[in-house]
């Protein structure tokens, strides 16, 4: 069973001009433009509608580390304290310095009593916080770095979920802002992660609670989010699509901490899922024990995406990735969200063997994509496709016995996850180092000799002849009157060239 702390819901106490003391789960993130766009999150809708002037001034006064904040002039009933901040941490992820204690004052108004400030708690000095914030600036520009402003809400909520967990590791003790930093987190830091960046990417999104206090029944000690995509609310589990987290109750029983390593795979059975599916046990343990806002309809409940077990990359407009085909083998395909199809680039027949014997049912390959080349793998290799050329190639082999299931390109490192079973979890092994690419030759130089001569339009010739095959750089070069196609024309003008016709 997949489990996560969840907030602890507070304990509320009248007491005149006291503390009141709430436990809330540590960490939260910071932000690439430092705060949160305003009306992009949402959290407990129906019951903090009429304060949301006190939750914009909570988190304004937050970024200024007031020790207190001043709410009289919003009428917020005492026994509304928790939730409102708990509302301010999930709706401004940036706010990872903001501790879970916090107190307030309160005043009397005919017979009823309401919050005169709340006064937060902080875990770190400014300096170490504009630090801190500095390396989550950071990242989290890495991770929307992998958007374009022409991707579609579906694309960029798709990218952003594979991004965050091909990258990312569950570790109870961990928090938001070490989920984005160090890759090391608890569900709510996921799902916070999560929202931060679709926020920046201009989608909006709910936030999904179910905890199991005050005799919620229900309760999962979870959190997640629903993405609002053309309109509609979708939920999206990412902490549960992160195959590391496979077994994580048995970490949290067992008292051991997590593998800090990742599986170089992603899973999509919890993303765009309808209030009906996720409710039901199709998908594995049901969702339940939350309340929300905005309904999902059933649009992508039985999308060709489900099943998919690698990353999506997106280039040039597509989205590719790799499945497991009707002939039982591992195919690199692009995929087309308005017909929910797959087309085939290239396939191969790759079996991960048991330790018994036998085979795996499925692919276990992950899939990167740098300097015009997917990066695949099989049990025992690395393959890369050129998506110019449409050519295949063994990159690298695997260490040891084990298979490889997944890999993961990081600052140009190719790393290898390999294991015994798919259900065990390692830390990755540096498989290659994948080298700066080469600078473009000059138009002409097809033979790549830093000379334009007679040899240059040989090679475009014996090309067209089909007896030798150029590089991405050579086809470059092979372009010379920059028509972009390759002809007779292109080793005619390189004659003439040669000649000063041209």
């Amino acid at each position: 069973m997949k489990r996560c702390k969840l907030i602890k819901k507070l304990t509320s106490a009248a007491v005149c001009a006291a503390m009141l003391l709430g436990i809330f789960c540590s960490g939260t993130a910071a932000s690439a433009a430092t705060t949160t766009p305003s009306g992009y999150i949402s959290v407990y809708e129906q019951e903090i509608s009429a304060y949301s002037g006190a939750i914009d001034a909570l988190a304004e006064g937050m970024r200024n580390r007031q020790e207190q904040i001043n709410i009289s002039s919003y009428r917020v009933p005492i026994d509304k304290a928790r939730v409102i901040f708990e509302a301010v941490i999930n709706k401004n992820p940036e706010l990872f310095y903001v501790a879970g204690r916090f107190g307030y004052n309160y005043y009397q108004n005919s017979g009823n009593n309401y919050i005169n400030s709340l006064n937060p708690s902080y875990l770190y000095a400014r300096d170490e916080v504009n630090e801190m914030m500095a390396e989550f600036d950071k990242k989290s520009e890495y991770y929307l770095s992998k958007i374009t402003p022409d991707m579609s809400e579906f694309e960029k909520a798709l990218i952003l979920h594979d991004e965050l967990i091909l990258n990312s590791s569950y570790l109870l003790d961990g928090s938001t802002y070490t989920l984005m930093v160090d890759g090391t987190g608890k569900c709510e830091d996921y799902s916070r992660a999560y929202a931060f960046l679709l926020a920046n990417a201009g989608i909006k999104s709910e936030m999904m609670l179910s905890s199991t206090a005050d005799g919620n029944t229900q309760g999962m000690n979870h959190q997640w989010v629903k993405v609002r995509i053309d309109g509609n609310y979708y939920h999206v589990d990412p902490t549960w699509d992160d195959p590391v987290v496979k077994n994580a109750s048995w970490y949290q029983t067992s008292g051991e901490a997590r593998p800090n390593g990742y599986t170089g795979m992603v899973f999509h059975t919890y993303f765009l899922v309808s209030d009906e599916l996720i409710g039901t046990n199709s998908l594995g343990r049901p969702h339940t024990g939350y309340t929300t806002f905005y309904p999902s309809p059933q649009t992508y409940d039985n999308a060709a995406f489900r099943d998919v077990t690698a990353p999506f990359c997106y280039v040039d407009g597509t989205l590719y990735t790799v499945i497991n085909n009707s002939s039982g083998n591992t195919a690199l395909v692009s995929y087309n969200p308005q017909a929910d199809s797959f087309s085939e680039l290239t396939s191969m027949s790759l079996y991960w063997s048991t330790p018994s014997g036998g085979y795996w049912v499925g692919s276990f390959s992950g899939l990167n994509y740098l300097d015009g080349l997917f990066y695949f793998n099989g049990p025992s290799k690395v393959y890369t496709y050129d998506l110019a050329t449409g050519q295949t190639a063994e990159f690298a082999s695997k260490p040891g016995n084990d298979n490889i299931y997944g890999i993961n390109i990081i600052n140009r490192d190719l790393y290898a996850y390999t294991t015994s079973t798919p259900s065990e979890l390692r830390d990755g092994h540096l498989l290659a180092h994948i080298d700066e690419p080469l600078p473009p030759l000059a138009p002409g130089d097809v033979d790549a000799n830093g000379y334009i001569d007679i040899r240059d339009a040989t090679a475009v010739q014996r090309h067209l002849a089909m007896f030798i095959t150029l590089d991405q750089r050579q086809l470059a070069a092979a372009d010379f009157n920059g028509d972009s196609k390759i002809d007779v024309d292109d080793a005619t003008d390189i004659q003439k060239y040669i000649a000063h016709i041209i």
